[in-house]
């Protein structure tokens, strides 16, 4: 009776740790999964960050692109109006009607639209010949 009790607790004892071995790696492998997982979650959002903001850079340097192009026609032709469309590349950007007339105080506006992604330029002129002097070369919210 004495070799049976023995023997039964021998066997309870290790099953029970194989048992435990068991659920202990598979709590170890959903843990390590998770992290795995955040990881990768993390990448994605992060790719998708890097795109959105080429993308925006992209647009505004187009934007700029347009607004030089604008000052360059407006300098060799100080009745030139705008409103017109730019193709750059393989891409489009817009010139609006040019504020003002004549030697001075013009305002140029630039806009793009590339992947969604709008970014619009405004250029103030104190003087475009014989020299041009600008004022103010910034990024605008709305004209």
């Amino acid at each position: 009776m004495l070799k049976s009790t023995i023997a039964e607790y021998f066997k309870l004892r290790y099953n029970n740790k194989g048992y435990i071995a068991l659920i202990s790696t598979v709590i170890i492998m959903a843990v390590v999964l998770l992290i795995a997982i955040s990881v990768n979650l993390f990448s994605i959002n992060e790719s998708q960050i890097g795109l959105a903001q080429s993308q925006s850079s992209e647009s505004y340097y187009l934007a700029n692109a347009c607004a030089e192009e604008a000052l360059i026609r407006l300098k060799n032709n100080l009745s030139y109006l705008g409103s017109e469309m730019i193709t750059i590349g393989t891409n489009q950007c817009q010139i609006l009607a040019l504020e003002g007339s004549g030697n001075t105080n013009r305002i140029i506006k630039a806009k793009s639209s590339l992947y969604n992604q709008v970014r619009k330029i405004k250029v103030k002129i104190n003087q475009v010949n014989p020299q041009t002097v600008i004022s103010l070369w910034e990024e605008v919210t709305d004209f």
